[in-house]
């Protein structure tokens, strides 16, 4: 029996696909996504072989780098679909590769793992994949503050974003934006070298996830407490975009611990707004995080759930 051209197909698809990264996540080193890590990796390093070049130079050749990483993979992906007679096979197929969040999850566990059992230095290798800082001279506090914050944004933008764009365009519309938010991963202006060159690319990543990001913080704000919200982003900002700011905040109120406060990328200081919650970070706030972080997807596919659920009950009704 085919699907009713009145009900929207994407919302129970998302479902399905997210439920199965769940229960069946690839493993980091054969997902696809990594392989396209070190092809921008590799790419970043051949045409910004020099970061001392004029601004203009840089900013052309970080906006022509991420044409030529983004449009040839858009293109083949699009002419596999021209030709496929299965488009809802693999839209769900580039949703499940566009997905990568329990791999992070699992290396946020070890790394709180390791931090309650003291082991901080085996802790600072364990957090080094997640974090674009300089790990080696974290107190046991900053590596439990840097990796909540990157739990925070990095849901929102990898999972939630990713969920977004596949409900409003489909697989095409999910990998697309994925393989920018990667890009911008890799070529991170806060790193050495890349502070012109990932410019363009940065201010792309950053329009693109500033929805995902202020849903991800209304909805933290709802179930854990507005006022206390409301309290945190009334702090000075400085050196937050917006939507990131207004998530940190959400996160401080609901795991009640500090987040925010000056940073060091390749021994540079970059000082940031101080968001204050009632304690410092700990190794068992991340796995507070986590658990937040779980209920605030579990009531997101519950949505889509219900949304789903009345378009069915319209449709048989009519």
């Amino acid at each position: 029996m085919p699907w009713p051209d009145e009900l929207a197909v994407y919302p129970p698809l998302l479902l399905i696909t997210v439920l199965l990264a769940r229960l069946l996540p690839l493993p980091a080193a054969y997902h696809p996504l990594t392989a396209f890590r070190y092809f921008a990796r590799s790419l970043g390093k051949k045409v910004n072989p020099d970061p001392g070049r004029a601004r203009a130079q840089q900013y052309i050749s970080g906006s022509l780098a991420l044409l030529v990483a983004w449009l040839p993979a858009m293109a083949l992906l699009y002419s596999l679909y021209r030709f496929s007679e299965l488009p809802l096979v693999l839209d769900a197929l580039l949703l499940f590769c566009s997905l990568d969040w329990q791999s992070r999850r699992y290396q946020a566990q070890q790394v709180s793992q390791s931090l309650q059992q003291n082991q901080l230095t085996l802790a600072r290798e364990q957090a080094q994949p997640l974090l674009l800082r300089n790990c080696s001279n974290l107190t046991a506090m900053g590596l439990s503050k840097a990796v909540i914050e990157n739990l925070l944004l990095q849901s929102a933008k990898q999972l939630i974003g990713t969920g977004c764009f596949f409900l409003l365009g489909g697989g095409l519309a999910a990998i697309g934006y994925r393989l920018v938010v990667q890009l911008q991963q890799e070529w991170n202006p806060k790193q050495a070298g890349y502070q012109l060159f990932g410019r363009p690319t940065a201010v792309i990543a950053k329009l693109l996830s500033t929805l995902p990001m202020l849903l991800s913080s209304a909805f933290i704000a709802m179930q854990h407490g507005v006022l206390r919200f409301y309290r945190n982003s009334k702090t000075t900002r400085y050196r937050f975009n917006p939507a990131a700011f207004y998530l940190l905040c959400a996160g401080s109120a609901a795991l009640h611990c500090d987040l925010g406060g000056p940073v060091y990328y390749h021994n540079t200081k970059y000082s940031r707004s101080r968001i204050a919650g009632q304690r410092p970070p700990g190794a068992a706030d991340i796995n507070s995080c986590l658990r937040l972080l779980g209920f605030l997807h579990f009531y997101l596919l519950l949505l889509v759930s219900s949304v789903t659920l009345l378009q069915l009950a319209w449709w048989l009704a009519n």
